[in-house]
């Protein structure tokens, strides 16, 4: 006599069945580290006062200034799974005076104001699909915004222009010759250097779980709030700091807001030279 299997065993069988399609396809996919210096090379013009926007997923975006008129972008990887080349898109999308770089995984939109990235459900259960830790690498020409946004990867941009700077899981620094810099992490350290700053526009730099400091040029106005919850809260401009974890100040002529925030971290209030080094209290 046959035994014949219950509904819940069939499922159980069923299940198991593709459990192990699934992990032998993945692991075959794997295997030791592979990398290339040169996944994606791209140069293009782009005068001030445009703006450039960088978009990264898994990786980690450095800027630098561009040695003329062009930006220049580099993407290099690392990965274990897949293949980048096939696996991956660079998408350069002009608008105006915008520019937007988007490292794409599988298939997604990139634009300066939505940035999607995602492999289908069919290329992750075949294996088609990459584990691939990407660094943009953008040379951009003086006085060029720059717009940088990773999920998983530090942000590090050098400029001669306004920043804003985000990341999920990794650390921001930014230093400028012309602020302002909006910068924000939640899980990371957050560094801002700024000599001068152009227009009215707020100063901001936030994280959840690291120290936050902002560097700012020696004459300031400026209306100041830093905060903490766990970590410590100081500042120079000859502001005093109350008991607490919370600080609220005008200097000089007041204006232009400067929040420096963190939850587990310290919140530090700099001043700089014009030289770029730091002044003293």
């Amino acid at each position: 006599m046959h035994a014949i299997l219950s509904r819940s065993a069939a499922r159980r069988t069923l299940h198991a069945a593709l459990f192990t399609v699934v992990t032998s396809t993945a692991c075959s996919f794997g295997g030791s580290e592979k990398s290339d210096p040169a996944l994606f090379i791209w140069s293009g013009p782009l005068a001030a006062p445009g703006t450039v926007h960088l978009r990264n997923l898994n990786g980690e975006i450095v800027v630098r200034p561009s040695p003329d008129s062009e930006v220049h972008v580099t993407a290099s990887g690392t990965w274990h799974k897949g293949n980048p080349k096939r696996d991956m898109n660079f998408q350069v999308v002009t608008s105006g005076s915008d520019l937007t770089i988007c490292a794409i995984w599988g298939h997604g939109t990139c634009s300066a104001t939505t940035y999607h990235s995602s492999s289908s459900g069919l290329n992750k259960l075949f294996g088609r699909s990459t584990d691939a830790n990407v660094t943009l690498t953008v040379l951009v020409p003086a006085r060029v915004l720059v717009d940088a946004t990773t999920m998983n990867g530090d942000v590090n941009v050098t400029a001669s222009a306004p920043v804003h700077a985000r990341t999920v899981n990794g650390d921001v620094k930014v230093g400028t010759a012309v602020g302002p810099v909006d910068a924000a992490t939640v899980n990371g350290s957050v560094d801002i250097r700024m000599t001068t700053l152009m227009g009215t526009d707020p100063v901001r730099a936030e994280s959840v779980t690291g120290d936050v400091n902002a560097w700012l040029p020696v004459t300031l106005d400026a209306s100041v709030s830093l905060s903490t919850v766990t970590g410590d809260v100081s500042a120079d401009y000859g502001v005093a700091v109350a008991t607490g974890k919370k600080l609220s100040a005008t200097i000089g002529a007041g204006g232009r807001t400067v929040t420096i925030k963190s939850v587990t971290g310290s919140a530090r209030l700099g001043r700089l030279a014009a030289d770029g080094s730091i002044a003293k209290p």
